[in-house]
Protein backbone atom coordinates (compact mmCIF):
# COMPACT_ATOMS: atom_id res chain seq x y z
CA UNK A 1 0.00 0.00 0.00
CA UNK A 2 1.23 3.65 -1.08
CA UNK A 3 0.02 6.68 0.45
CA UNK A 4 0.43 9.64 -0.20
CA UNK A 5 0.16 12.08 2.88
CA UNK A 6 -0.12 15.57 2.08
CA UNK A 7 0.45 18.58 4.88
CA UNK A 8 0.69 22.42 3.92
CA UNK A 9 3.90 22.92 5.06
CA UNK A 10 6.55 24.21 3.61
CA UNK A 11 9.26 21.23 2.20
CA UNK A 12 11.92 23.77 2.85
CA UNK A 13 10.01 26.36 5.48
CA UNK A 14 9.01 23.72 8.07
CA UNK A 15 11.73 20.48 7.30
CA UNK A 16 11.63 19.58 11.05
CA UNK A 17 8.12 19.37 11.21
CA UNK A 18 7.92 17.32 8.40
CA UNK A 19 10.46 15.05 9.52
CA UNK A 20 9.26 14.04 12.46
CA UNK A 21 5.71 13.73 11.65
CA UNK A 22 7.05 11.09 8.81
CA UNK A 23 8.75 9.69 11.58
CA UNK A 24 5.89 9.06 13.03
CA UNK A 25 3.83 7.76 10.13
CA UNK A 26 6.94 5.15 9.57
CA UNK A 27 6.18 3.79 12.88
CA UNK A 28 2.44 3.56 12.71
CA UNK A 29 2.47 1.73 9.51
CA UNK A 30 1.63 -1.71 8.74
CA UNK A 31 4.62 -3.78 7.14
CA UNK A 32 3.97 -3.26 3.29
CA UNK A 33 2.54 0.31 4.07
CA UNK A 34 4.81 3.41 2.43
CA UNK A 35 4.23 6.86 3.14
CA UNK A 36 4.84 9.23 1.68
CA UNK A 37 5.07 12.23 3.80
CA UNK A 38 4.74 15.60 1.49
CA UNK A 39 4.64 19.21 1.98
CA UNK A 40 4.01 22.60 -0.26
CA UNK A 41 6.75 24.81 -1.85
CA UNK A 42 5.70 27.82 0.37
CA UNK A 43 3.06 26.56 2.13
CA UNK A 44 1.78 27.17 6.04
CA UNK A 45 2.80 31.36 5.40
CA UNK A 46 0.40 33.37 6.57
CA UNK A 47 -2.19 30.27 6.26
CA UNK A 48 -4.56 31.67 8.60
CA UNK A 49 -5.68 34.61 5.86
CA UNK A 50 -7.70 33.09 3.39
CA UNK A 51 -6.12 34.61 0.39
CA UNK A 52 -2.88 33.13 0.62
CA UNK A 53 -4.42 29.71 1.97
CA UNK A 54 -5.73 29.58 -1.34
CA UNK A 55 -2.74 29.65 -2.91
CA UNK A 56 -1.29 26.19 -0.73
CA UNK A 57 -4.62 24.85 -2.32
CA UNK A 58 -3.69 24.85 -5.83
CA UNK A 59 -0.86 23.60 -5.33
CA UNK A 60 -2.01 20.33 -3.71
CA UNK A 61 -4.94 19.92 -6.32
CA UNK A 62 -2.10 19.86 -8.60
CA UNK A 63 -0.16 17.63 -6.65
CA UNK A 64 -3.39 15.34 -6.80
CA UNK A 65 -4.13 15.81 -10.49
CA UNK A 66 -0.85 14.76 -11.04
CA UNK A 67 -1.16 11.18 -9.08
CA UNK A 68 -4.82 10.93 -11.23
CA UNK A 69 -3.65 10.99 -14.18
CA UNK A 70 -0.14 8.99 -13.23
CA UNK A 71 -0.77 6.50 -10.82
CA UNK A 72 0.74 4.54 -8.67
CA UNK A 73 -0.84 5.51 -5.22
CA UNK A 74 -3.49 3.85 -2.96
CA UNK A 75 -5.05 6.69 -0.63
CA UNK A 76 -4.43 10.62 -1.14
CA UNK A 77 -4.28 11.93 2.80
CA UNK A 78 -5.24 15.61 3.54
CA UNK A 79 -2.78 15.54 6.16
CA UNK A 80 -3.74 19.49 7.08
CA UNK A 81 -6.40 19.97 9.44
CA UNK A 82 -8.32 22.48 7.29
CA UNK A 83 -9.86 20.09 4.81
CA UNK A 84 -7.93 21.82 1.82
CA UNK A 85 -9.79 20.68 -1.39
CA UNK A 86 -10.93 17.88 0.05
CA UNK A 87 -14.85 18.12 -1.77
CA UNK A 88 -12.60 18.81 -5.33
CA UNK A 89 -10.62 15.87 -4.74
CA UNK A 90 -13.22 13.84 -3.68
CA UNK A 91 -14.71 14.25 -7.10
CA UNK A 92 -12.07 13.99 -9.28
CA UNK A 93 -10.09 10.70 -7.61
CA UNK A 94 -10.67 7.21 -7.84
CA UNK A 95 -8.93 6.36 -4.69
CA UNK A 96 -9.84 7.30 -0.98
CA UNK A 97 -9.15 10.81 -0.23
CA UNK A 98 -8.48 11.08 3.65
CA UNK A 99 -9.28 14.13 5.71
CA UNK A 100 -7.64 14.51 8.95
CA UNK A 101 -10.46 16.60 10.38
CA UNK A 102 -12.96 13.98 9.72
CA UNK A 103 -10.92 11.09 10.92
CA UNK A 104 -10.00 12.85 14.08
CA UNK A 105 -13.44 14.43 14.20
CA UNK A 106 -15.58 11.18 14.12
CA UNK A 107 -12.58 9.18 16.33
CA UNK A 108 -13.21 11.83 19.27
CA UNK A 109 -16.84 11.32 19.06
CA UNK A 110 -16.00 7.48 20.11
CA UNK A 111 -13.63 8.40 23.10
CA UNK A 112 -16.28 11.24 24.74
CA UNK A 113 -19.32 13.12 24.17
CA UNK A 114 -17.85 16.52 23.19
CA UNK A 115 -14.71 17.42 21.98
CA UNK A 116 -12.45 20.67 21.72
CA UNK A 117 -9.89 21.98 19.33
CA UNK A 118 -6.25 23.43 20.26
CA UNK A 119 -5.01 25.47 17.35
CA UNK A 120 -2.68 27.70 16.09
CA UNK A 121 -3.75 31.27 16.59
CA UNK A 122 -6.53 33.18 17.31
CA UNK A 123 -7.49 34.12 14.01
CA UNK A 124 -8.08 30.29 13.08
CA UNK A 125 -10.68 29.68 15.36
CA UNK A 126 -13.59 31.05 13.12
CA UNK A 127 -12.54 28.80 10.29
CA UNK A 128 -12.01 25.28 12.87
CA UNK A 129 -15.25 26.31 13.85
CA UNK A 130 -16.90 25.71 11.05
CA UNK A 131 -15.37 22.64 10.09
CA UNK A 132 -17.29 20.08 12.90
CA UNK A 133 -20.17 22.43 12.43
CA UNK A 134 -20.65 21.14 8.46
CA UNK A 135 -19.88 17.96 9.79
CA UNK A 136 -22.98 18.06 11.55
CA UNK A 137 -21.32 18.22 15.23
CA UNK A 138 -22.04 21.82 16.04
CA UNK A 139 -23.43 19.72 19.74
CA UNK A 140 -20.48 18.11 20.08
CA UNK A 141 -18.01 20.65 19.97
CA UNK A 142 -17.19 21.91 23.04
CA UNK A 143 -15.03 24.44 22.08
CA UNK A 144 -11.99 25.79 19.94
CA UNK A 145 -9.07 27.26 22.02
CA UNK A 146 -5.65 29.11 20.24
CA UNK A 147 -2.20 28.98 20.72
CA UNK A 148 0.60 31.89 20.39
CA UNK A 149 1.55 31.14 16.56
CA UNK A 150 0.60 33.56 14.54
CA UNK A 151 3.74 32.68 12.14
CA UNK A 152 2.72 29.25 11.90
CA UNK A 153 6.51 28.56 10.01
CA UNK A 154 7.79 29.53 13.65
CA UNK A 155 6.12 25.92 14.97
CA UNK A 156 9.44 24.25 12.60
CA UNK A 157 11.86 25.34 15.39
CA UNK A 158 9.71 23.21 18.38
CA UNK A 159 11.32 20.23 17.09
CA UNK A 160 15.15 21.40 17.52
CA UNK A 161 15.30 24.20 20.27
CA UNK A 162 14.10 22.26 23.32
CA UNK A 163 12.88 25.58 25.38
CA UNK A 164 10.50 26.58 22.41
CA UNK A 165 9.53 23.20 22.00
CA UNK A 166 8.56 23.29 26.27
CA UNK A 167 6.71 26.79 25.87
CA UNK A 168 4.64 24.95 23.15
CA UNK A 169 3.50 22.07 25.35
CA UNK A 170 2.54 24.49 28.16
CA UNK A 171 0.68 26.31 25.56
CA UNK A 172 -1.21 23.54 24.69
CA UNK A 173 -1.87 22.22 27.73
CA UNK A 174 -2.90 25.11 28.87
CA UNK A 175 -5.27 25.89 25.61
CA UNK A 176 -6.43 21.58 26.39
CA UNK A 177 -7.34 22.48 30.09
CA UNK A 178 -9.88 25.72 29.04
CA UNK A 179 -11.17 23.43 26.63
CA UNK A 180 -11.72 20.88 29.10
CA UNK A 181 -13.31 23.68 31.22
CA UNK A 182 -15.54 24.77 28.64
CA UNK A 183 -17.05 20.57 28.91
CA UNK A 184 -14.23 18.98 26.16
CA UNK A 185 -13.83 15.40 26.82
CA UNK A 186 -11.40 14.89 24.47
CA UNK A 187 -8.60 17.34 22.97
CA UNK A 188 -7.50 17.68 19.37
CA UNK A 189 -4.41 19.07 18.84
CA UNK A 190 -4.52 20.79 15.07
CA UNK A 191 -0.86 21.07 12.93
CA UNK A 192 2.18 20.71 14.50
CA UNK A 193 0.96 20.85 17.91
CA UNK A 194 -0.60 17.04 17.42
CA UNK A 195 3.33 15.74 16.07
CA UNK A 196 4.87 17.66 18.93
CA UNK A 197 2.50 15.92 21.87
CA UNK A 198 3.06 12.50 20.05
CA UNK A 199 7.07 12.88 19.62
CA UNK A 200 7.17 13.45 23.32
CA UNK A 201 4.68 10.84 24.57
CA UNK A 202 1.66 13.09 25.59
CA UNK A 203 -1.60 11.59 24.88
CA UNK A 204 -3.80 12.83 28.08
CA UNK A 205 -4.17 15.13 30.46
CA UNK A 206 -6.18 15.46 33.68
CA UNK A 207 -7.83 12.32 32.61
CA UNK A 208 -8.43 13.72 28.79
CA UNK A 209 -7.33 12.03 25.76
CA UNK A 210 -5.28 14.29 23.63
CA UNK A 211 -5.34 12.42 20.15
CA UNK A 212 -2.50 11.36 18.25
CA UNK A 213 -3.69 12.40 15.23
CA UNK A 214 -1.42 12.10 12.30
CA UNK A 215 -0.44 8.17 13.37
CA UNK A 216 -4.37 7.93 13.57
CA UNK A 217 -4.58 9.09 10.23
CA UNK A 218 -2.13 6.39 8.95
CA UNK A 219 -4.66 3.54 10.39
CA UNK A 220 -7.38 5.15 9.53
CA UNK A 221 -6.15 4.90 5.87
CA UNK A 222 -4.84 1.69 5.94
CA UNK A 223 -8.39 0.83 6.65
CA UNK A 224 -10.29 2.71 3.94
CA UNK A 225 -8.00 1.44 1.79
CA UNK A 226 -8.67 -2.09 2.92
CA UNK A 227 -12.31 -2.03 2.83
CA UNK A 228 -12.05 -0.72 -0.97
CA UNK A 229 -10.25 -3.92 -1.98
CA UNK A 230 -12.71 -5.86 -0.02
CA UNK A 231 -15.69 -3.98 -1.59
CA UNK A 232 -14.82 -2.27 -4.11
CA UNK A 233 -16.22 0.90 -2.56
CA UNK A 234 -14.16 4.14 -1.38
CA UNK A 235 -17.02 6.94 -1.87
CA UNK A 236 -20.57 7.69 -2.27
CA UNK A 237 -21.20 9.26 -6.27
CA UNK A 238 -24.37 10.49 -5.40
CA UNK A 239 -24.89 14.65 -5.42
CA UNK A 240 -21.74 15.94 -3.07
CA UNK A 241 -19.04 13.96 -4.42
CA UNK A 242 -19.85 12.80 -8.07
CA UNK A 243 -17.96 12.87 -10.55
CA UNK A 244 -17.90 14.98 -13.81
CA UNK A 245 -18.21 12.38 -16.92
CA UNK A 246 -15.14 11.80 -18.72
CA UNK A 247 -16.00 13.92 -21.70
CA UNK A 248 -16.62 17.14 -19.80
CA UNK A 249 -12.98 16.74 -17.78
CA UNK A 250 -11.52 16.60 -21.31
CA UNK A 251 -13.51 19.10 -22.89
CA UNK A 252 -12.66 21.48 -19.11
CA UNK A 253 -9.04 20.32 -19.93
CA UNK A 254 -8.78 21.83 -23.53
CA UNK A 255 -10.34 24.95 -22.95
CA UNK A 256 -8.24 25.71 -20.22
CA UNK A 257 -5.28 24.14 -21.35
CA UNK A 258 -4.42 21.97 -17.65
CA UNK A 259 -2.55 19.55 -18.83
CA UNK A 260 -3.05 16.95 -15.70
CA UNK A 261 -6.98 16.81 -16.51
CA UNK A 262 -5.38 14.83 -20.18
CA UNK A 263 -5.20 11.09 -20.22
CA UNK A 264 -2.10 10.27 -19.96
Amino acid sequence: MRIWYQLVSSETGMANFLRATQALCDGAALPGTKVEVRGTQQGALGDQFRLFWNYDVREIIDNALAIRQQGGYDAFVLANSLDPALVELREILDIPVVSFMEVCCFHACTMGERFGLVVPNEKMVPRYREIPIGYGLRDRLASVEYIEFSNIRGFDSVFTDTRAGDDCVEQILAASRRSIERGAEVVIPAGPSATLLAQRGIFEVDGVPLLDCYRLLVKATEMVVAMKEMTGVHVSRKLLYQAPPEEYVRKVAEVRNIDALRPR
